[in-house]
């Protein structure tokens, strides 16, 4: 059966360099590509590809939020990551939510090559560079401190990564369909989750965790729980 793949790269000239690869060396079909985290998933749910080839550093939603929807999903996709982010942290949350390989930008072209015919073998991949106790999120969590940013939903990300984008409270509400009350709540959240006490720690926060948007969310899909904050 052929090989489907979906690319999600945000630079152009890497999408294409994927895009030849696999048509050309593994002739695989790429169903699509995209540079904006906000179409993985719908191009997921429409295509359902054999392979997702995902970058981590994306604008309107990052590699790492996802992938944690991908799980949510009946999908089988192997997903190979492909970052340039080589921390511990990114290796083990990318493992820990779905992630079948983990390949560093400016790797040999041949480990793409190998990760990728390893994680359609069903086995999994990591970057000769990394350490092999990554792969397995258990065993590497035993010797990590507790990270905070996991304890924040989907929606209170959003609202992180718009805060740091300095962003008003009436700003990101228009933005995200939801009423300003409901943002300040999220904010509220948000510092209680991460020990933080104002919007400056939160911008700080976000810098420091490399959580910055490139471009600004639209994305109004007002939840139940959310219209029920605004009554």
């Amino acid at each position: 059966m052929m090989l489907s793949a979906l690319i999600v790269e945000d630079h152009d000239v890497t999408r294409q360099g994927l895009r030849s690869l696999l048509e050309e060396q593994l002739e695989a079909r790429v169903v699509g590509t995209t540079g904006d985290g906000l179409e993985a998933i719908p191009l997921l749910k429409e295509h359902e590809p054999n392979l997702l080839i995902l970058d981590l550093g994306l604008p309107s939603l990052n590699g790492l939020d996802i992938l944690s929807r991908i799980e949510r999903l009946d999908l089988t996709t192997k997903v190979v990551v492909l970052s340039m982010h080589g921390e511990d942290s990114y290796v083990s949350e990318a493992f820990a939510f779905g992630a079948s390989a983990y390949v560093l930008k400016g790797s040999p072209l041949e480990e793409l090559m190998d990760a990728i015919q390893a994680v359609m073998q069903g086995e999994k991949y990591l970057s000769e560079e990394l350490s092999d106790d990554l792969i397995d999120p258990v065993k590497h969590a035993q010797n990590q401190p507790f990270d905070r940013y996991q304890t924040l939903t989907d929606r209170e990300r959003e609202v992180l990564q718009l805060t740091a984008r300095g962003d008003t409270s009436r700003e990101i509400g228009e933005k995200l369909g939801i009423s300003h009350r409901t943002v300040e709540k999220h904010r509220e959240n948000i510092q209680s989750k991460l020990e933080l006490r104002n919007a400056v720690e939160m911008t700080a926060y976000a810098h420091q965790h490399d959580l910055i948007l490139d471009t600004p969310v639209s994305r109004p899909d007002l939840t139940v729980d959310e219209e029920k904050d605004d009554s």
